[in-house]
């Protein structure tokens, strides 16, 4: 690869804690950044110890915080406990259903503007909390925390690139 082309997208979904039953059944512990129609998704890879491999779900079902997964040609408990620890990925761009509400990897290198159109900064990351998600963002200067809520979130143009925010008075100068 050259130093122009650009590492493929990797979308960490979760990783597998577990087998579970003898049937070759494993238990993904979701990201931040998981989304249920991901597990559909033809570009699904399982990285361990610095290898990975393809990967199809056949099927899953909620259990706690966690899903079991039903892995093509994973037969029995020994194959499933060979993949204890590995990191679900879906490498480059997705070809399933997007999120309905975004995710960190969505938003991070997207500029962010002020409703009068000044720029702010590069969203950073979307980091989830207890009553609402923050928008990390670098400014030049500064650093902030936004809370992602309508009633400061303007829009998101996916095209452009661009988070437009409207914060209340003071809030960026926390």
């Amino acid at each position: 690869m050259s130093t122009s082309e650009a590492a493929p997208r990797r979308i960490e979904l979760g990783r597998l804690v577990r087998p579970v039953g003898i049937k070759g059944e494993v238990k993904l512990l979701p990201s931040e950044d998981f989304w249920p129609e991901a597990l559909t998704s033809s570009r699904l890879k399982l990285a361990l110890a610095g290898e990975e491999r393809d990967v199809k779900v056949l099927g899953s079902r909620p259990s706690g915080d966690c899903l079991v997964l039903r892995l093509e040609a994973l037969a029995d408990r020994n194959a499933a406990e060979a993949l204890r620890d590995a990191e679900l990925q879906l490498v480059g761009e997705p070809d399933v259903a997007l999120p309905d509400v975004p995710r960190s990897w969505q938003v991070e290198g997207m500029e962010v503007r002020l409703a009068g159109g000044e720029a702010l900064g590069r969203a950073t990351a979307l980091t989830p909390m207890p009553g609402q998600p923050l928008l990390q963002v670098k400014g030049e200067t500064k650093d902030y925390a936004i809370p992602f809520v309508p009633p400061i979130l303007c829009g998101i143009d996916w095209a452009e690139g661009v988070i437009e925010i409207d914060p209340p008075d003071g809030l960026l100068e926390l």
